[in-house]
């Protein structure tokens, strides 16, 4: 593992859920949820990222078929005491534990501005893999640009043209590049496979 990732990776497990801003992040789910869920074929749902499971919990009310995948065992161990009916396990986003065509929907809201754009670029071939033909795939991404380090967690900042970039060298087909989330920090793309 890289050593940011180690480092992420640890400040998650001492942090917890406080290492998020859950807030905004649970808006953004309210109102992207209903677009999300109408583009499904299926009802598979991987939560990639998913923390403690507030966002699995939500998915999981609109009657889907979720599992959750976190790099923190700390987190994944609230999000089992929390979260019912949910198969939670510890992973890494660039070498996703899944079989090919296995998804049909992925759920990233938060997690993804926590690797490098390398790392990122993997993550999304991982994605690409692992959803069915017609997949369709949410992720929320810090707006702006540059990287950073807080509170012993790295970070990185993306601009549309550029996730969009790197989504279809992926293999994706941008559905909708800026998704009305509300939110001036967080920039939104849901795209189909």
């Amino acid at each position: 593992m890289d050593d940011y990732v180690v480092r992420n990776k640890e400040t998650f497990n001492r942090l917890g859920s406080a290492a998020t801003e859950v807030a905004e992040l649970m808006r953004i789910a309210t109102r992207v949820l209903p677009a999300f869920q109408m583009l499904l074929a299926g009802g598979r749902v991987l939560d990639l990222g998913c923390g403690v499971g507030h966002d699995s919990l939500r998915l999981k009310r609109h009657r889907l078929d979720v599992e959750g995948l976190d790099i923190s065992e700390v987190m994944l161990a609230e999000a089992k005491k929390q979260v019912q009916g949910v198969a939670f396990r510890q992973g890494d986003f660039r070498t996703l534990p899944f079989a090919d065509i296995s998804f049909d929907g992925i759920w990233a809201n938060g997690s993804l501005f926590y690797v490098t754009p390398d790392d990122l670029r993997e993550a999304l071939a991982e994605v690409h893999r692992t959803l069915k033909p017609g997949g369709v795939f949410f992720a929320s991404y810090l707006q702006g640009e540059g990287e950073c380090v807080s509170d012993s967690l790295y970070h990185r900042r993306y601009q549309q043209a550029e996730l969009q970039h790197f989504y279809q060298v992926a293999g994706f087909k941008t559905f909708d590049p800026s998704i009305d989330t509300g939110s001036e920090s967080f920039l939104s793309i849901l795209a189909v496979k």
